[in-house]
């Protein structure tokens, strides 16, 4: 048989099962807001002028050849945009500093050399950049959602082409006026899953719909564009974690991974530990899902061809990152495991072994990605690297986007009725029932919270809602949830 390469088998996964590539712990939520945009949007901006205009320097200090104060000011008369002869070279770094920090509010990404590296989160189509690196989950969701909710699309879109927001105004000198480059992929089409949708595909498009509808008549009766847009990548952002967590539930049939918030202030707390829990079985789903999808790719093989194979390489003539002897060892140990079984479980040994190897060769793989897009947009806790066990703890603007997508500007909601949103839109759980606890037990192993710590936990959920002006717990203590707004 043919010789294995784990790079390639990778990349045949994930454009055959998944639609982008989950692989890159530098993804940011700029690269997610900049690829959704742009499939949006359905085109993309030259934004060499904001580029120069705003790229002081990199993180080491460095600052390019053509960004030196005294390119840009050259670049700025010959572009009109300055009316004032006797600008000061210190106004003029004062106020570039100021923009590059605008532009990096939600981790912007600079290059002062490569195009290919740049990514924008700002307020209009202006700042839609061509296709950068990170970007292919951006472009997933995002076309996901022009497709399965159009009229938030839509609105979006609308907002890109008002570019009436604060960071385009102050950018408006330098901003480039030419027929915007063409950009229609969607990535989600030629994946099977959706292709042949499951049922749980069909539920978790239907959730997408019904909580980005919700959303939507927020942000109608929202005044500020840019916080629109802030809250819409959040909405991108949870959505596609939650794309990642259902992949084993999408092709296998297995059942649906809960997010445990914990509100808790105690990391050692009954709920911190089962919202660990929580998490641990979101990336050992995806763990398998991924052993299911290679197991998949070596059908192509018989079972005695298995057994006599090589040893797979990363990539031809390249080096390995791990150690070769290693490498056959794990190899050598499936194939014992393998003998014993029939083929399809033998294929499905070679699969998770498979998955372990490319956790020693690559430098990244799904459940670091999972995690480095969770901690920066504020839906897993700790922030630090230093903490490999990660807990559901939500950001305020995470959790305020959540409560939009349950809770419309014109309704009161009952503490019941927001839990039974929160499940059934955003596979979210907090406690206060027994439906919680009987949620957490059918998704097996997360047995740390017992029905008072629960209880505990969704008093500290409404407490946070009520000092968010989101809720107002009554006289007789029952919760009443009311964003605010009027009916259109």
């Amino acid at each position: 048989m043919e010789k294995l390469y784990l790079k390639k088998l990778r990349d045949t996964v994930d454009k055959r099962f998944v639609g982008f590539k989950p692989n890159g712990s530098s993804i940011k939520p700029v690269h997610v807001f900049s690829g959704a945009t742009r499939v949006i949007y359905g085109k993309s901006a030259d934004t060499s002028g904001i580029k120069r205009l705003s790229y002081v320097a990199n993180a080491k200090g460095k600052t390019p050849a053509a960004n030196t104060p005294e390119k840009v000011l050259s670049f700025l008369k010959e572009m009109n945009a300055i009316e004032e002869e006797d600008i000061r070279i210190e106004e003029l770094t004062t106020f570039r500093n100021l923009l590059q920090k605008l532009l990096a509010a939600d981790d912007g990404v600079f290059s002062g050399t490569d195009d290919s590296m740049v990514s924008y989160s700002s307020g209009s189509r202006y700042f839609i950049t061509r296709f950068a690196m990170y970007e292919d989950a951006g472009e997933f969701i995002g076309g996901i959602i022009k497709e399965y909710c159009p009229e938030l699309s839509q609105y979006i879109s609308k907002l890109l082409e008002d570019n009436n927001d604060p960071i385009t105004l102050l950018f408006t000198p330098v901003l480039i006026e030419e027929p915007d480059r063409l950009y229609a992929d969607s990535r989600h089409t030629d994946i099977e899953a959706f292709a042949q949708q499951s049922v749980a595909l069909k539920k978790y498009l239907r959730e997408l719909k019904v909580s980005g509808e919700c959303l939507l008549a927020h942000f109608k009766q929202h005044p500020n564009t840019l916080t629109q847009l802030r809250l819409f990548n959040f909405f991108c952002i949870f959505n596609l974690v939650r794309y990642l967590s259902l992949l084993e539930a999408f092709y296998c049939g297995e059942s649906i991974r809960p997010f445990l918030l914990d509100f808790s202030d105690d990391s050692q707390s009954s709920i911190a530990r089962a919202s660990v829990m929580s998490y641990t079985q979101v990336h050992r789903s995806i763990s398998r899902f991924y052993a299911w999808g290679y197991a998949q790719e070596l059908k192509a093989f018989s079972k005695e061809e298995l057994l006599s194979s090589e040893t797979p390489e990363y990539e031809p003539n390249k080096k390995s990152k791990a150690d070769e002897r290693e490498l056959a060892r794990i190899w050598e140990l499936a194939k014992n495991d393998a003998a014993a079984v029939e083929e399809d479980e033998a294929r499905l040994i070679f699969g998770t072994t498979i998955y372990d190897m490319l956790a020693l060769q690559a430098s990244s793989h799904p459940v670091n990605y999972l995690r480095a897009i969770g901690i920066l947009s504020g839906i897993l806790y700790p922030p630090t690297n230093f903490h490999v066990n990660k807990r559901f703890a939500l950001s305020q603007d995470v959790l305020e986007m959540v409560i939009r997508t349950c809770v419309a500007p014109s309704e009161t909601l009952s503490g019941t009725e927001l839990r039974e949103r929160l499940w059934e839109r955003m596979g979210v759980l907090i406690g206060g029932s027994d439906f919680e606890m009987r949620k957490l037990h059918e998704s097996g192993s997360i047995l740390q919270a017992d029905s008072d710590s629960l209880n505990q936990n969704f008093d500290r959920f409404a407490d946070t809602l009520e000092a968010m002006n989101f809720a107002e717990i009554m006289a007789d203590g029952i919760l009443q949830i009311r964003l605010g707004g009027t009916t259109e």
